[in-house]
């Protein structure tokens, strides 16, 4: 019995840092594995840039099939993409404003430029008009008491 519970303690102490060991190895191959996709696009992005493509389609495209939002946005920026094409392409993907400005601010791009290109970019759903003069309502019919008008005696 104590033959037993020594080897099963040893045999605790052997597997626990294994187990700790195997589970830190699955966490770094699921990053390097994300590292070697991001590489991978941001070369293909490169080459687009060097081929003088549009980007924006590939930008917004690669957004949408689940890969960073930002890095995308500074692979470009920092690759010499034209600013305009790659934030209409990440707006167009369905980025926010702020995370877009963010990326691109944090890639090296003017703000001015960011902000413009932002400003000219119509959200969807969003708009704005102007407040039309008020309309001008004819004052009650006489008779009435205390110049109220009911909605009831109609």
């Amino acid at each position: 019995m104590k033959y037993f519970s020594l080897c099963a303690v040893l045999l605790f102490f052997l597997i626990l840092p294994y187990m700790v060991n195997a589970e830190s190895v699955s966490a770094n191959n699921l990053n390097s594995v994300r590292s070697k996709k991001d590489e991978l696009i941001c070369v293909q992005i490169h080459e687009k840039i060097k081929k003088n493509q549009e980007i924006r389609k590939f930008v917004t495209t690669s957004i949408q099939m689940g890969y960073d939002a930002c890095g995308i946005i500074k692979c470009a920026i920092k690759g010499g993409a034209n600013v305009k094409q790659v934030i209409a392409g990440a707006i167009d993907a369905g980025s926010t404003k702020d995370i877009v400005s963010r990326c691109a601010l944090d890639a090296g791009a003017e703000a001015k430029e960011v902000a413009g290109i932002l400003s000219g970019i119509a959200e969807p759903g969003v708009c704005y008009y102007l407040p039309e003069d008020p309309e001008i309502i004819a004052s009650p019919p006489a008779g009435t008491r205390d110049g109220f008008l009911s909605p009831s005696g109609f």
